[in-house]
């Protein structure tokens, strides 16, 4: 038996912006990502191939702000400023390591999560912000954010979050616990800000549309509750576009988790 080479556990904090890729996810040759783009920097700087593991999957179009990854690395030496600095330098524009630090061997960016934060952008108005393309989801119509509110807090807590996945969903246990759904306006957008423990396929984006229906007024708050306890994904609303959505933050300790319901 061979002894296992010495190796460090480097965990990343990356932010990018998912407009210009087909998702997180590594997939064939010719289609870019942003883990083959950071599996492949990161390759370069230590000197050795790697794998890079991500905590969650975005999809094409989706951004984050505090995506976490890990990454398991021979090279011993190299500080991990510089490798922040130099996997930085070989990374495109959109793509950014905003922090790396050694963690135990044990760590896994997806396995070791215990919650997630995400976050989608609604720009309300009748003129295209086109600053903003692919950066937020355009919603021409007024939207009563106070409507918005009440339906959000019905979120709040354990149930089976079936009816707001996408149709097809494949994972048997459907059950999350959701501890925040926050709704705030920012100049003309509307922040939708939600924390779980886990999330279903498109999850937060039907939880977005299902609450942009309640805001233009088609259904009242109320509703809600008749679409979780349906499991019927046709009786929510519909799935945003993926432009408005971010990874905000994911977290790997329970103490760490905002598990008290904020008073809107």
């Amino acid at each position: 038996m061979t002894d296992t080479p010495p190796r460090r556990n480097i965990k990343l904090v990356i932010a990018y912006n998912g407009a210009a890729y087909h998702g997180w996810q590594r997939q064939a040759d010719g289609i870019d990502t942003i883990q083959q783009r950071v599996e492949e920097a990161a390759s370069r700087v230590v000197g050795h191939p790697v794998v890079v593991f991500g905590a969650g999957r975005t999809d094409a179009g989706v951004h984050a702000a505090g995506q976490v990854a890990n990454v398991y690395t021979e090279n011993l030496n190299i500080p991990l400023r510089g490798l922040r600095r130099a996997m930085n330098s070989a990374l495109p524009r959109d793509i950014t390591i905003r922090s790396a630090e050694q963690v135990d061997d044990q760590f896994h960016a997806s396995r070791s999560a215990v919650g997630k934060t995400y976050r989608y952008r609604i720009y309300v108005g009748p003129i295209r912000p086109v600053m903003l393309d692919k950066q937020v989801y355009h919603y021409w119509m007024s939207l009563d954010l106070e409507q918005m509110q009440a339906a959000g807090r019905r979120i709040l807590g354990e149930h089976d979050f079936l009816a707001f996945a996408t149709s097809g969903e494949q994972r048997q246990d459907t059950v999350r616990t959701v501890y925040r759904c926050d709704l705030a306006q920012a100049g003309p957008e509307i922040h939708i800000s939600v924390t779980g423990d886990g999330f279903l396929y498109n999850m937060v984006r039907n939880i977005v549309g299902t609450l942009i229906e309640i805001g233009r007024g088609r259904w009242a708050p109320q509703r809600i509750d008749n679409i979780l306890a349906s499991r019927d994904r046709s009786n929510a609303g519909p799935t945003t576009p993926p432009d408005g959505l971010y990874l905000q933050c994911v977290y790997y300790r329970d103490e760490d988790l905002p598990g008290i319901p904020s008073s809107m």
